[in-house]
């Protein structure tokens, strides 16, 4: 009687075969992604990225302590803080603790340079600021200085066009679109632990987040 366990290896064998590399180790295309830098990537501790791709075009993901990204991670450099989790990671230098990710070889370039035109945004001279645990009625578009979410605040946008300098997030804090958004921001977004840039959690709603200096950012429902 033929041995089943040779049996199973030769089938496992022949089925590793029969499958493109290519298909089984396709990297992301720009519409796959959900954050994506020009330079460098660094999600925070704790931080969770649940939809889509995070990557850099030219530089480092970085992930602290406990950050998890269910996708794919696309960079040169892929650095890896404690009990960090990644999907799959196409990089050239994987940095961290054991053990570690294998690395696919990532596309040259990452990301075509010329789809990510420099963006000019300019932002408005008032602050949006919600304290912590504390929600707003629904802002139209708008232009701002900052935009600061407190911890645990909720800050939901109608949808449309918004300019803004910069957006911080704090633990907890969401700012949520209820329609589809195009945000235009300046200088920075910081999003502290659980925080959430998107829609409501199971809503189909496009988001397009854009930071000055050609670095794009495309946030998913789900981030």
């Amino acid at each position: 009687m033929p041995n089943p366990v040779r049996i199973l290896s030769l089938l496992a064998l022949l089925l590793a075969v029969s499958v493109p590399p290519g298909l089984a180790q396709q990297a992301p295309t720009l519409s796959d992604y959900s954050v994506l830098g020009l330079e460098s990537v660094n999600v925070k501790p704790t931080a969770r990225i649940l939809s889509g791709a995070v990557g850099a075009v030219d530089g480092t993901v970085t992930l602290r302590r406990d950050a998890r990204v269910a996708g794919t991670v696309v960079a040169g450099t892929l650095e890896l803080g404690r009990e960090s989790r990644v999907g799959r990671a196409f990089c050239g230098i994987v940095v961290g603790r054991q053990p570690l990710p294998a690395c696919n070889t990532p596309p040259s370039p990452i990301v075509d340079p010329a789809l990510l035109p420099l963006v000019s945004v300019v932002p408005g001279g008032t602050d949006l600021v919600v304290p912590s645990r504390t929600g707003i009625a629904p802002v139209p578009p708008a232009s701002f200085d900052e935009v600061v979410v407190g911890r645990g605040s909720l800050i939901t946008l109608t949808g449309g066009d918004y300019s803004v300098r910069a957006i911080r997030i704090a633990a907890g804090g969401r700012l949520i679109c209820n329609e589809a958004c195009h945000i235009g921001v300046a200088e920075t977004i910081r999003l502290g632990p659980r925080g959430r840039l998107g829609s409501y959690r199971g809503a189909f709603v496009g988001i397009d987040v854009v930071v000055g200096g050609g670095a794009q950012v495309r946030v998913g429902s789900a981030l």
